[in-house]
């Protein structure tokens, strides 16, 4: 083994969930949560939400990318999706491996941070035709506060539709409305409307009551997730 490979002999590593990486830290989450401090952050950001990084489902049409973790030194190890090569020896997957260690301060703006990977993991889903939900994280699916962000074609137009719940009661930015349980609105898709999309997600999950590196995205797949003619036709609700 290389002296500069970067696992090192007896290395164990653990599947994990992680949060979007924010404000130079990132949350993992094994049988237990913990934060780190991503020593190349800008490396780390670009790998994850763009739909190549291995992902877990946590119901019906319903993923979060993983990572392989050693809590003992930090290291966080990324797997692609698909295969690089297969043969009948088995399958060479491709990955890269991060550094962490322990939290020392926040760097920037972490819900800065939050509302700009939002707006990048949306566009990329949308590519994919997928729809994704940010959310409080971990290994269970969503305990009911969610803000789903989907792109729809309605008609001749394509709209990018959010729905959260609970309803951001007070907030400057989400039009008000008599609903109780959750709101829903909807815009023609564009750049502006999908940043502005992610300053919505961004409002409504300030008011959780969670740190930004608490939440996730988990990405769903609507053929998998609803039937065909609810995706066609209607808004899903974001467990599914």
């Amino acid at each position: 083994m290389p002296d500069d490979f970067p696992l090192s002999e007896g290395t164990t590593l653990t599947t994990a969930v992680f949060g979007v990486p924010v404000g130079g830290l990132v949350q993992v989450w094994t049988d237990k949560p913990t934060v780190w401090r991503l020593v190349d952050v800008g490396g780390f950001s670009d790998a994850v939400g763009i739909g190549s990084v291995a992902r877990t489902q946590i119901g019906p049409g319903r993923y979060r990318e993983v990572c392989l973790f050693d809590d003992e030194n930090g290291t966080v190890v990324l797997q692609e999706r698909h295969f690089l090569e297969a043969s009948d020896k088995g399958y060479q997957v491709g990955g890269r491996v991060f550094q962490a260690e322990p939290p020392s301060e926040v760097f920037g703006d972490p819900w800065e941070d939050l509302s700009a990977a939002v707006f990048h993991a949306a566009a990329r889903a949308f590519d994919r035709g997928e729809l994704i939900v940010v959310e409080p994280g971990g290994w269970d699916d969503s305990d009911g506060r969610y803000c789903l962000i989907g792109a729809f074609h309605d008609g001749a137009v394509d709209q990018i539709v959010l729905e959260t719940s609970p309803v951001p009661a007070g907030s400057e930015v989400w039009p008000a409305t008599d609903e109780t349980a959750g709101q829903t609105i909807s815009a023609p898709v564009s750049d502006d409307t999908l940043r502005g999309a992610g300053t919505l997600a961004i409002d409504a999950v300030h008011r959780w009551g969670l740190a930004p590196w608490d939440v996730t995205i988990t990405y769903v797949v609507p053929p998998e997730a609803f039937t065909e003619q609810a995706a066609a036709n209607a808004v899903p609700p974001a467990d599914g």
